[in-house]
């Protein structure tokens, strides 16, 4: 883990961990659901063209609750209410 002095591209709301992750599995990100708790995380997969998904539980509701840029991003009470929507349970 790095922290915030160390300049690292793994840190968000830089992208570098997801990329990390997509070379890895030689995937591509485009359109793959990124969930997360803090505006960083959604900074992040919009950076890789990812869908960020907001929940609520941890930081969601102080993120929320900033307002600033969760616009038409989805938002779910926590990990299974998203985990329920994408396999399209709700």
């Amino acid at each position: 883990p790095h922290g915030p002095d160390d300049h690292c591209t793994c840190r968000k709301p830089l992208s570098g961990m997801l990329e990390k992750i997509a070379q890895h599995f030689d995937a591509e990100l485009s359109g793959v659901p990124v969930v997360g708790d803090s505006l960083r995380d959604l900074q992040s997969a919009q950076t890789v063209g990812a869908s960020p998904m907001l929940v609520k539980t941890g930081k969601g509701e102080r993120t929320i609750a900033k307002g600033e840029g969760i616009e038409g991003i989805p938002v779910f009470a926590d990990l299974a209410a998203a985990a329920a929507h994408l396999i399209g349970k709700n």
